[in-house]
């Protein structure tokens, strides 16, 4: 679906793309949110080596792995059944599939998340694509055909 198309859609069905700035605060609360995760884990044995640093260096080493499992399983679950995660919740922000609209599939979040947690593994430059992207769609959101859009305000 070329960026005309989908733009005629979310003109039509009034959705908003969402700003940049909501986008780079729901990912701090998210890495924030995830680094106390790794630290509550890790916590004892980072308390028994405060003052080792050469322990320090190899349980942070040693942690990477189970680092990128949660933020690929952290994102991947979230997106799916909730359409965000915590950090775009709280900034009313959110993710749909643009075939339906909709929360993303199985499949969509978890190559999302998986794309994703990559180019942070990469550090951030694939999200610089954001930026030259009419959509604000980064690779992840290309690859898993998916979009990050605002979230209106309900009159009851």
């Amino acid at each position: 679906m070329n960026t005309n198309k989908i733009e005629e859609i979310l003109a039509r069905e009034e959705i908003e793309v969402a700003p940049y700035w909501k986008r780079i605060v729901a990912h701090l609360i998210d890495d924030l949110l995830l680094s106390m995760v790794i630290i509550g884990i890790y916590w004892d044995s980072i308390m028994q080596n405060t003052g080792d640093v050469e322990a320090m260096l190899a349980i942070v080493s040693s942690s990477w792995a189970i680092l990128y499992g949660i933020r690929i399983l952290y994102h991947w679950l979230f997106v799916q059944f909730y359409g965000a995660t915590i950090g775009k919740i709280v900034v009313k922000i959110r993710v749909i599939e643009l075939g339906l609209l909709d929360n993303p599939s199985f499949w969509q979040a978890f190559l999302r998340s998986l794309l994703r947690t990559l180019n942070e593994f990469l550090m951030y430059l694939p999200f610089f694509y954001i930026f030259a992207n009419p959509l604000k769609r980064g690779l992840h959101d290309i690859a898993a055909n998916t979009l990050v859009v605002e979230l209106k305000p309900y009159n009851a």
